[in-house]
């Protein structure tokens, strides 16, 4: 769905409520705005991008373990020789 909106004179512009319905955007909901280019500007939902980044990490370190790794090795032999 594509609609026009203007932007005021202090820099702000209110998007059609069919619009946020469709993107799922609540009343008075912080979004991160991203310029990608001449005229071009994205909106995020903040809690969507943290919900994928943590998902993302979530999936890069299921097979994580601390005793596969030399530095957390040579620091639980530390440990344990105090």
């Amino acid at each position: 769905m594509e609609e026009t909106v203007s932007v005021d004179g202090k820099g702000r512009l209110v998007l059609p409520k069919s619009i946020r319905i469709e993107a799922e955007i609540e009343v008075n909901h912080d979004l991160v705005a991203k310029a990608i280019g001449p005229g071009i500007v994205e909106l995020f939902d903040p809690d969507i991008l943290m919900a994928r980044a943590q998902d993302i990490g979530a999936r890069k370190l299921a097979s994580w373990k601390e005793s596969d790794h030399e530095a957390s090795a040579y620091v639980q032999k530390s440990v344990k020789a105090k």
